[in-house]
């Protein structure tokens, strides 16, 4: 049996006419004649919209087969003309196996220029080839998560709750697995009560799957050259697991945990409250001059890998979307150290995760010496936290002392005695949440990060690592970090600014004269047994008081917490407002809080 590619396939397009392509390796069209207008009268029409959103605060539509993003944009299109109100928000999950390019996908959109300011908002944000789920913010409040895999195991990974589908794959005869008995069963639980689905093919195996799994079914008037197109709608009354969203969020933590989660749910429309322990912002880790957010890329898949992925893609985006004072995009040699790095490398350039616009390899005299990560970011916290914190309240020297039942509501009670509540509290203090009376916290370990900052040429923009880094930006040059066990406060030290300095020397040398003239900045940074983060509901344990559901944890960042943070915050924001979720299922489960807690179950202890 082959073993299958990282790296998602791309299709083999063939063009007809300037805008009309067709996938060699599936020998089926995308669309025939005025694709828009197919995909208006077959998708929309189908689902009954725009009737089918009116007065809702969101609306989910699950779509199998992406291929050019049309239908999407049509989707997109209906929506801004007739979104049920300002705060109304639109959910768009999607799943392709083979992802057409930016620049093919560009050509196919300029077929119709009333899509034209739409379609530069996707193409700007295109989805990078890699296996697994990206989640991608566009005007309109609408959120495009598309899921690049096979679709016998993207399905069974996914958590949402559909309101209409947009049945949009190759013909059944092309493309059997998008149609399998299991496609349709997947798609069942997947569905809101009365949900509605739309596809062009009338095939008999696609009737007898979707009556199977509970769906009614209508056939109607087709579009083009197609005779008739099939309408179905769920008849089985199912019980709505949808959440009630929260009109108001308690943060507890100001870092970059807690200041991404405010703008996930500041954009949601929410009242965002967020509590800090320190004086003034950037008084923890958060709180270096730069941040280098560039990919942890494992040389096998698997949750940790997938996860990892995820977050780099994500974080990506969410920094750029800040503004180049606030973040830049820039190039990051990664280099080996040792065989086993080497060894890594070759392995990731042979089987990449990603394709050669964000990773390649570097050589020398031919052999593989390091990475080239094209597009990471360089991130200046203190104009980067302040906009994600901007419109929420904040409340800077308040420690929380415990969080109670009262009334039957959560409450963060303060060092002071005051109390405070919210529909939804997000505990993000990093070490300070295994002091909170009444929580159960995951078990987190403090490390001593130090770095070592002097000023840099303006302009100038690079970055190099190797474990330790190198990084010049926005006039500013930082280098180390250590990552040591932390014991009491954080303390500067000379033998932490010695191996920074053999850092820089390793890296730069050209730079010593520089980083002679250094500032020494230590902090703490909280991380966990197994060096992966945690977002969701606290740990079940019996010697804490539990608080209610209305309480989220997120934490153990360790040294990556502005790769972590912007995925960690829309997986909170996602399942407190019942959105499909932006990562798999096996990925929500890695990043657990309680797992620690299961796996101590499963070893007997």
């Amino acid at each position: 049996m082959a073993v299958m590619s990282r790296l998602p396939p791309r299709p083999i397009l063939e063009w007809s006419d300037p805008a009309t392509p067709r996938s060699t390796d599936m020998d089926d069209v995308y669309f025939s004649g005025d694709g828009l207008a197919e995909k208006r009268t077959v998708f929309l029409s189908g689902c009954g919209l725009p009737e089918g959103w009116a007065g809702r605060r969101q609306f989910t539509i699950g779509e199998l087969g992406f291929g050019t993003g049309l239908a999407f944009l049509a989707a997109w299109d209906l929506w801004r003309r007739n979104r049920p109100s300002p705060a109304a928000r639109l959910n768009f999950l999607s799943f392709e196996r083979a992802l057409i390019s930016a620049s093919d996908a560009a050509r196919i959109h300029s077929a119709w220029p009333e899509l034209a300011d739409l379609s530069h908002h996707l193409i700007t944000r295109w989805p990078n080839r890699a296996r697994g789920m990206q989640r991608i913010a566009l005007p309109d409040g609408v959120s495009l998560t598309l899921c690049i895999e096979e679709i016998a195991a993207a399905l069974p990974q996914t958590e949402a709750l559909i309101d209409a589908w947009f049945l949009d794959g190759f013909a059944p005869s092309k493309n059997p697995a998008m149609w399998s008995p299991e496609t349709f069963a997947q798609i069942a639980r997947l569905s809101a009560p009365r949900a509605r689905a739309a596809t062009y093919t009338v095939a008999g195996e696609v009737r007898r799957g979707l009556e199977a799994v509970g769906f009614t079914l209508e056939k109607r008037p087709g579009v083009g050259r197609k005779k008739e197109r099939l309408e179905a709608q769920l008849a089985i009354d199912k019980p709505a697991p949808a959440p009630t969203p929260p009109q108001s969020v308690l943060i507890i933590g100001g870092g970059v945990a807690g200041a991404t989660c405010a703008r996930a749910f500041l954009s949601r429309g929410c009242e965002v409250v967020v509590l800090d322990a320190g004086a003034a912002p950037g008084a923890g880790a958060s709180g270096n001059a730069l941040a280098l957010v560039m990919p942890r890329l494992d040389a096998a898949d698997g949750p940790a890998a997938r996860a990892l992925l995820e977050a780099w893609l994500l974080a990506r985006r969410a920094w750029l979307m800040l503004g180049p004072e606030a973040a830049r995009a820039l190039d990051v040699r990664q280099l080996a150290r040792n065989q086993a790095d080497r060894s890594r490398f070759a392995r990731l350039v042979a089987d990449p995760p990603l394709d050669e616009h964000l990773l390649a390899p570097l050589l020398t005299e031919g052999q593989i010496t390091g990475l080239q990560h094209r597009g990471a970011i360089a991130v200046r916290p203190a104009i980067a936290l302040p906009a994600l914190l901007a419109g929420a309240a904040l409340h800077w020297s308040k420690s929380v002392a415990s969080i109670a039942r009262i009334d039957g509501r959560s409450m963060a009670v303060l060092e002071s005695g005051e109390t405070i509540g919210a529909d939804l509290i997000i505990v993000c203090n990093a070490m300070a949440a295994g002091r909170i009376d009444g929580l159960s916290c995951p078990p987190l370990e403090g490390r001593l990060g130090q770095i070592e900052r002097a000023g840099s040429t303006p302009g100038e923009l690079s970055a190099v690592a190797d474990g330790g880094y190198v990084l010049e930006a926005f006039g500013d040059l930082v280098f180390g970090a250590t990552f040591e066990p932390a014991v009491g406060e954080p303390v500067v030290t000379d033998a932490a600014r010695t191996f920074n300095l053999d850092v820089l020397r390793r890296l730069r040398p050209d730079l010593l004269e520089i980083g002679a003239g250094v500032a020494s900045r230590a902090a703490i940074r909280a991380t966990t047994r197994d060096r992966l983060p945690f977002a969701g509901a606290p740990p079940c344990r019996e010697d804490a008081t539990q608080p209610g559901d209305d309480v989220r944890l997120v934490g153990g960042l360790g040294s990556r917490g502005f790769l972590w943070a912007p995925l960690l915050a829309e997986m909170i924001a996602s399942a407190a407002f019942g959105e499909p979720a932006p990562v798999e299922r096996y990925v929500t489960e890695a990043l657990d809080p309680d797992r620690f807690r299961r796996r101590a179950l499963r070893r007997g202890s």
